[in-house]
């Protein structure tokens, strides 16, 4: 697992961390059952505060990612892949929805925002 973290980002250390963890789980790159990192070990790691890795941890405790066993450690779970589509499709919608509503403000047509999908590999 290659984990790492920018001073420099606008999202806070411990999202960004959630989030590569997030993601190594639900590609598939960790499976149910992988112990991570104690909370010193990544924190030493990353040089970040202990407190930084626990929040992410305790993060992806409450979202269902991962568990933590006493004395033992953080360990993934085996995690329900529909539930973690719904909570995409959830957050596509809500994007899709600001879209469109700036669109409207902007008075910009359908069209207009599909060329600028088309666009985006430029």
């Amino acid at each position: 697992m290659n984990l790492n973290v920018s001073m420099y980002s606008d999202k806070p250390i411990y999202e960004q961390l959630k989030e590569q963890i997030k993601k190594s789980i639900i590609q598939n790159e960790i499976q149910p059952g992988f112990q991570l990192p104690s909370v010193r070990t990544l924190s030493k790691d990353l040089q970040i505060g202990v407190v930084t890795v626990k929040r992410a941890y305790d993060d992806l405790i409450q979202e269902g990612y991962i568990i933590s066993q006493a004395a033992r450690g953080y360990y993934v779970l085996d995690v329900d892949m529909a539930n973690v589509h719904n909570e995409y499709k959830k957050k596509i919608r809500n994007h899709i929805i600001e879209i469109l509503r700036l669109a409207d403000e902007a008075k910009m047509s359908i069209s207009s925002i599909d060329m600028l999908w088309n666009e985006k590999g430029k």
